[in-house]
């Protein structure tokens, strides 16, 4: 039988919710109706199973037994089952006593979370033929699945969810018991103990029935939270009789558990505390900006010897200083302050496409482009000295660098993890911190030649001629004096309201005056929602008198007209 979206209804008991209704979109999207039953719906949940083949049950873990129970003998051996719980043995074991196909699914995500990527654990209880078909659904739009039986789920949910679930409560319920506020403890807290207290607010912030289910319905998960309470209570002991070799015996050996994990944990964890330590930086440097404003001739986006260093040394003149900011929007700022002459901010790459925020900033604030450059992007592979191509397991670059080499790492480092890090040279920064000789970092070939590194491979991209355009932004409107060479303008317009041919006519008028456009894009409007706003590039300059007659007639047919700046045609 093949099943698709003309002989196939999808039924959701719980369609209301958020999963229900999460499941409900992915198969509208796909071309499948949907109907649902919930509390208070038309439809009871009886009558949605007799007018459907494909029926999911989406309901807290508390009530799946009993809504099971009394829809199973309305559903016939033609239809499929598809319970949505955490837990499987139970559920999987009510739906075996009705006459369908039954396959339970665990989805390891939350409704916010797009599906691609995500993992789905699954059970083909009986039957094959809607489990191909689901899986296949499922792995189409990125999932992936992985088969596993009720009672191995259970028991590894009972600590993945129940236990760590447990554990970040109690952390939460110790913290109001000992009467700290949450922000005394964050001024105070370490990088890695304000990601353990986030950790525990993203699970608090969260529906408690959800939480209370996970570990009072699955007896795996009571067993493995009673562990961890002897697990403290062994912990609590040792720390009172101040008994050094007992805690350090009790430490290795918990630390064997994560043995083959501790590098991977590290690696991530490192990220993810670097990231904090950028956001405290970033808050530091809003305040002290209010009070001292740092100053330098071109503001760039650090740290020193990223790309956008390297582009600003191209226009840089000798005795300039740079001011390193963490952000786009930071550079236009402290251009707008006066806090430099002129930043320079990525517009565009070969691979990446258009950088948004540099757009959305240019449209918004009252600087211009004064000229444009294109740095190449040749990337390197580089470790610790001494450190050979078969001792690397770990990658780190910035996530577009990892990208930009994917074909290179899939060739020659295919089993070697992708850690992401928030620039490629902090990538390096990181590996030589921690001495770590199984790493490799991808950062700028120019940067590279100057380190006292080993050199694993050099131009790994997977487009050897990849470049960014950069802009040098400068306060103000844009010049009008003549320019030598070929030149380029870029201009920015938005329309009082949109109406088809709106923006034809805006063509019209430059292919009337023989003037070759060299880019279009358009954004969202920050302003007005379904509104948006264009920028246009094009050959030649707004003091020419074609050019003038058609930025004329333009201003007639739109409500914004800007002339973003006139430079000379990057290379």
């Amino acid at each position: 039988m093949a099943i698709n979206s003309e002989n196939t209804v999808i039924g959701i008991i719980g369609g209301r919710g958020k999963m229900g209704k999460y499941f409900a979109r992915l198969f509208q999207d796909a071309g499948y109706k949907v109907i649902v039953s919930d509390h208070k719906t038309p439809l009871s949940n009886e009558e949605l199973v007799q007018k459907t083949n494909v029926i999911f049950i989406s309901v807290p873990i508390a009530k799946t037994q009993e809504v099971i129970r009394n829809i199973a003998k309305h559903a016939s051996k033609e239809s499929v089952i598809v319970d949505l719980t955490s837990i499987k043995e139970m559920p999987v074991k009510e739906m075996l006593k009705s006459k369908a196909q039954v396959i339970g699914l665990h989805p390891m995500f939350g409704p916010t979370n797009p599906l691609q990527g995500q993992t789905i654990i699954a059970h083909p209880a009986r039957g094959k033929t809607y489990y191909i078909w689901l899986k296949k659904f499922l792995e189409d739009r990125g999932a992936n699945v992985l088969q596993m039986n009720p009672k191995e789920h259970d028991k590894i949910m009972g600590v993945v969810q129940g236990m760590v679930h447990f554990a970040d409560v109690a952390f939460g319920h110790a913290l109001k018991e000992l009467k700290i506020p949450a922000k005394k403890y964050l001024q105070f807290a370490s990088p890695a103990s304000e990601l353990k207290i986030a950790f525990v607010g993203r699970i608090l912030s969260h529906d408690p029935k959800l939480y209370a289910s996970i570990q009072q319905e699955n007896p795996e998960a009571f067993k493995a939270m009673k562990q961890y309470a002897r697990s403290i209570e062994k912990l609590l002991e040792i720390d009172e009789k101040k008994d050094q070799q007992a805690f350090k015996k009790y430490f290795e050996s918990a630390g064997d558990a994560l043995k083959t994990y501790k590098k991977t944990a590290k690696d991530d964890t490192n990220y993810l505390i670097h990231a904090i330590l950028q956001r405290r930086q970033r808050a530091q440097e809003i305040q002290e900006s209010k009070n001292t404003l740092k100053t330098g001739d071109i503001a760039v986006l650090g740290p020193e010897n990223t790309f956008s260093d390297l582009a600003a040394k191209q226009i840089a003149q000798e005795g300039e200083t740079v001011l390193y900011v963490a952000s786009i929007h930071q550079a236009f700022e402290a251009l707008e302050k006066g806090s430099v002459k002129q930043s320079v901010v990525p517009i565009e790459n070969m691979l990446n496409g258009s950088v948004r925020e540099t757009f959305d900033e240019l449209f918004l604030r009252d600087v211009h482009i004064a000229a444009k450059v294109n740095q190449p992007i040749l990337h390197a592979l580089v470790a610790l000295p001494g450190v050979k191509k078969s001792d690397i397991n770990t990658i780190k670059s910035h996530p577009q660098a990892i990208q930009q080499c994917s074909a290179f790492l899939q060739k020659n480092y295919p089993h070697a993890r992708r850690v992401p890090t928030t620039s490629t040279i902090q990538a390096y920064k990181t590996i030589a911190g921690e001495n770590d000789r199984g790493g490799a970092a991808i950062i700028p070939l120019e940067v590279a030649k100057k380190l006292s590194c080993t050199i694993l491979a050099k131009n790994i991209g997977d487009r050897k001629d990849n470049q960014t355009t950069f802009a040098i932004i400068q306060k103000g409107k844009a010049s009008t004096l003549q320019i030598s060479g070929p030149t380029e303008t870029a201009i920015t317009f938005a329309f009082s309201k949109n109406q088809p041919g709106s923006l034809n006519a805006v063509f019209q008028e430059f292919a009337k005056a023989n003037i070759n456009l060299s880019r279009i894009e358009s954004r969202p409007s920050k302003k007005l929602f379904g509104e948006y706003v264009f920028f246009l590039d094009f050959e030649g300059s707004p003091t020419d008198a074609k050019a003038k007659r058609a930025l004329t007639n333009i201003k007639k047919k739109v409500k914004t007209l800007k002339i973003l700046g006139t430079y000379t045609k990057p290379h």
